[in-house]
């Protein structure tokens, strides 16, 4: 578990190294698009993450083989490891839309064996926002929190709770929010919320 999260915490450093050039030179940044979609190409038989972080650590390297086969007019001014990571990153989103149900499960009930309170069973983290989705092992009660990030606006903050199987984790949709949806313009006042939310809906 320490190796995945270590892994995705650099799959998506790479994206904030990357998609942020388009602010800078929108060619370069549709030359990194390309390469990391051909990278992502080549990882589409990898469906699971535990073999995505197996890849990575084997393949170490993909991204400069992929630079050099594609012969990117500004090859000189990229990142070759981040172009990989970057790649691993797209991979490892389309993996959890593929096999969100099994994932969410498997970490449900890793978090039961280790006894952990809660669980996040899904988390996705783009230089342009975020969703996280963490639940509260033993009641189901589940923090939904999200940001969406404008490169040229204000950033938005949304939390709510709403309650899920405590046997799967599947979201119960015909239980109304535990918490409706609440919006914030800051980012320190939404994540004091979510802290509160978390304290407040640990217990019995």
């Amino acid at each position: 578990m320490a190796d995945r999260d270590a892994a995705v915490d650099a799959w998506r450093h790479a994206e904030s190294v990357v998609y942020p050039s388009v602010m800078l030179n929108a060619d370069l940044y549709q030359q990194y698009i390309q390469v990391i979609r051909a990278i992502s190409d080549e990882l589409r038989d990898v469906h699971t993450e535990d073999d995505l972080v197996r890849t990575w650590h084997e393949q170490q390297g993909l991204g400069a083989e992929a630079v050099d086969r594609m012969a990117p007019s500004m090859a000189i001014l990229m990142n070759r490891d981040a172009v990989r990571d970057a790649a691993f990153c797209k991979r490892h989103r389309e993996v959890m839309r593929e096999h969100g149900k099994e994932i969410a499960q498997q970490r449900l009930l890793e978090a039961r064996r280790t006894g952990a309170e809660w669980v996040v069973l899904f988390e996705d983290v783009t230089p342009f926002g975020s969703q996280r989705l963490e639940m509260h092992v033993r009641s189901g009660r589940a923090i939904h929190a999200s940001a969406e990030i404008q490169p040229a606006g204000p950033a938005s903050y949304e939390l709510e709770v709403v309650q899920l199987d405590p046997r799967d984790g599947a979201w119960l949709l015909d239980k109304p929010p535990l918490m409706p949806v609440r919006r914030f313009d800051r980012r320190d006042e939404w994540e004091a919320r979510v802290a509160q939310a978390r304290e407040q809906f640990r217990k019995d």
